[in-house]
């Protein structure tokens, strides 16, 4: 057997082709302890039938967060944690007004609670601090400019829920509504200042604006 007695002969034989110090460091890491604990306490969050558009969210931010972490090489530990918590104080309090600062803020506390270590802590704080499109705040790390970049992605993966909002909660007309759309949709476009998260999103973009009538 390769591996210790403790692991089950399937297992075993799952992880067969695995080398030794990456399962080890698989089972036994600290930060996948802490995700474990942070996404069903985010998903509860979510679970306030007016709050269904956040898990789309959340969960499509993470899912970009990862593959970008993947083509560029960043620590995806940090950055799923980081998407995991980015927008907390939105969920949680309805509070948009400095939600990233207040955000990275409560993060720091929920980590630190957990016994995550400080260091890494500084770094998903970080992250969330420069999530948003506040100019005071940069993103300076790759994880942080790869969050930002994953918050900004998101959005083309939910098109429909906003066009719900506009004409289905704020009751626009079709052109007041389309207005709006473009100029959202055309500011998350800037948002994104990584190549590799334009040229994952450029067929989506492409997409939106041809329904929106606004092919160049």
């Amino acid at each position: 057997m390769i591996f210790s007695a403790t692991v089950g002969e399937a297992e075993t034989r799952r992880v067969n082709f695995v080398p030794r110090y990456i399962y080890i460091k698989a089972i036994s890491s600290i930060e996948w302890m802490v995700l474990d604990k942070i996404k069903p306490m985010v998903l509860e969050w979510c679970g306030n039938p007016e709050h269904r558009w956040w898990k789309w969210h959340i969960e499509s931010v993470v899912k970009y967060a990862k593959i970008l972490a993947d083509k560029l090489d960043a620590d995806k530990e940090i950055l799923e944690i980081s998407a995991w918590l980015h927008d907390i104080q939105k969920i949680r309090d309805g509070k948009r007004d400095l939600h990233h600062v207040n955000g990275s803020n409560e993060a720091e506390t929920i980590l630190r609670n957990l016994k995550f270590p400080e260091e890494k802590i500084q770094k998903v704080k970080h992250c969330i601090l420069t999530h948003s499109s506040d100019k005071k705040y940069p993103p300076e790390s790759k994880e942080a400019k790869i969050l930002h970049n994953a918050d900004a992605f998101s959005h083309f993966d939910n098109f429909m829920a906003f066009a719900h909002w506009v004409y289905g909660i704020d009751k626009l007309s079709i052109e007041e509504g389309r207005k709006v759309l473009i100029g959202k949709y055309a500011r998350n476009w800037e948002k994104l200042t990584l190549p590799e998260a334009k040229e994952i999103a450029k067929s989506k973009y492409e997409s939106i604006k041809f329904v929106l009538g606004e092919q160049n």
